[in-house]
């Protein structure tokens, strides 16, 4: 099983929210924005498929990506 790498990821700001793609299956997560906070994402369902990256893995990376991108690194 492959790890997910940041390079495997689409960041874009939305209309309060934040979208990461996950470009190997084109999976997004819209994570809403409340204040400084990220809330749970919407998923929308895999474009291909990309069994080989564990499912876990990849939410846990989009998620921290979108912190990142909502408050910076600490």
């Amino acid at each position: 099983m492959q790890s997910p790498k940041t390079d495997d990821f689409r960041l874009e700001r939305g209309d309060g929210s934040i979208i990461v793609t996950f470009t190997p299956d084109g999976r997004s997560y819209t994570f809403p924005v409340d204040g400084d906070q990220i809330l749970e994402p919407n998923v929308s369902p895999a474009q291909t498929n990309a069994s080989d990256y564990a499912d876990d893995e990849v939410r846990k990376t989009a998620a921290e990506l979108a912190r990142l991108a909502l408050k910076g690194a600490p």
